[in-house]
């Protein structure tokens, strides 16, 4: 795990931030939600889980909420990055595009231009 960077702003507002790549923030934060998931559905866990003193079992509960609702803006974010990147990658590709269809039709016309026989054009007055 990368080193957390922590501020605190004048009105005691603190900013935690850590640099990772999303895959492995993404990985981590499923395997923490799976672990958590079992604890409390794993076949014969849900016995021991509510053993758990009160206070105990609704932080694990918070948690769970807490680390499943964090996934939402950022499945949210990953959503809008793929359309966007798709939507520059078809950008790109119809800029290519154009720009062959562009490069054949000057071919053609210089084709053309070559190897059209010379008319004479005689004009009567």
């Amino acid at each position: 795990m990368k080193d957390l960077q922590i501020s605190v702003d004048a009105h005691g507002h603190t900013t935690v931030s850590q640099s990772v790549q999303i895959s492995e923030h993404c990985a981590n934060r499923a395997r923490l939600l799976t672990s958590l998931v079992n604890i409390v559905a794993a076949p014969g866990s849900f016995e021991h889980f509510c053993a758990y003193p009160e206070a105990m079992r609704r932080d694990i509960l918070n948690l769970m909420r807490s680390v499943a609702e964090e996934q939402l803006p950022l499945i949210a974010a990953l959503e809008e990055h793929a359309a966007k990147s798709g939507y520059e990658r078809g950008a790109q590709a119809a800029r290519e595009v154009l720009l062959h269809e562009e490069q054949a039709a000057n071919s053609a016309l210089h084709y053309d231009a070559e190897n059209q026989p010379a008319q004479m054009i005689i004009s009567t007055h």
